[in-house]
């Protein structure tokens, strides 16, 4: 179950939310907007959590790399066979 909990409820419920953590998911939210997920964390979730990491960095810079990957596809086939 996914909770929407502001950070001044993070910061006065913070042992109820490590205490629950394994059942629940929180979105932090900081004047409305999401700001932080809290998961629960398995061993073995590294690289769970670095594909996540890699994907928030590529939304975050979304419009350089299409404007980046646009110019190179716009450039035409090229002459590399593999």
């Amino acid at each position: 179950m996914t909770n929407i909990i502001t950070t001044t409820e993070v910061q006065q419920k913070i042992g109820q939310i490590s205490n629950s953590i394994g059942v629940n998911v929180y979105v932090v939210t900081n004047r409305g907007k999401g700001r932080i997920v809290m998961l629960p964390y398995f061993d073995g979730c590294d690289e769970n959590v670095m594909d996540y990491m890699e994907d928030f960095e590529m939304a975050k810079n979304a419009a350089k790399l299409k404007a980046k990957y646009s110019v190179s596809s716009k450039s035409g086939k090229g002459d590399l066979e593999v």
